[in-house]
């Protein structure tokens, strides 16, 4: 009879622990479904970042077909047609051709913008990571500025370093006059490192010396 007492009350402890829990799931799905909306300049980042991957993508795969319906329709015209456009995209490829160890280009945004209507224009970062025998481990950071018509869902890029910035109102002439774009740069990050080493061992170096020359204030005596 004990026995059965203890199983009735642990059979009815269980129901309520289970019933506590399926409430408390209840309401983390309720406060999930009522979070605030994305808004617009959080679904223009998102869609720009995942079309920049895949025109990066497809530079690094060599998947022209792709890349050109990715790149800005005013950029074929600056090259005389989608022909001169892929032969230049092609040339600049294989002039500093990807090895076999590297990884595809990583992509961040750095700045968005909209006019106010339903065009979007973008500057994202491209950061390709290599090795070079001489020098070490080499960061280049180049930069696409992408550009959307129907309010950020769908984007189109220019890639800044297949050019100069100066011609870039030419390539892509709807650019926003307000639109900041960063020069391309290339890191020796060995390099950096070991001369960012020798400044920290330098001035270790004259704290010391100006600690030895500081003078010993003796005390004065009664």
């Amino acid at each position: 009879m004990i026995q059965t007492t203890k199983r009735i009350v642990t059979c009815a402890l269980f129901v309520c622990l289970s019933g506590m829990v399926y409430a408390q799931d209840q309401i983390a799905s309720t406060t999930t479904d009522q979070s605030l909306p994305e808004s617009d300049t959080a679904i223009a980042t998102r869609h720009a970042l995942r079309f920049a991957d895949s025109l990066v993508k497809a530079d690094f795969y060599v998947d022209w077909n792709t890349y050109i319906n990715l790149s800005c329709p005013s950029a074929y015209k600056f090259y005389g047609g989608k022909d001169g456009f892929k032969e230049n995209a092609v040339t600049i490829h294989f002039r500093d051709e990807p090895k076999t160890e590297e990884k595809v280009p990583k992509v961040q945004m750095l700045r968005i913008m909209n006019d106010g209507v339903e065009k979007w224009q973008c500057v994202i970062e491209k950061v390709r990571e290599k090795w070079d025998e001489s020098r070490g481990k080499v960061k280049i950071y180049t930069y696409l500025v992408g550009e959307s018509n129907d309010n950020g869902l769908n984007w189109a890029f220019v890639d800044v370093s297949h050019n100069s910035i100066q011609n870039l109102i030419y390539i892509l002439p709807t650019i926003f006059t307000s639109m900041e774009i960063p020069e391309g740069k290339t890191v020796y990050v060995d390099e950096v490192a070991t001369q960012q080493a020798a400044l920290e061992a330098q001035a270790a170096q004259a704290k010391q010396q100006a600690a030895k020359k500081k003078p010993v204030v003796k005390k004065a005596t009664k």
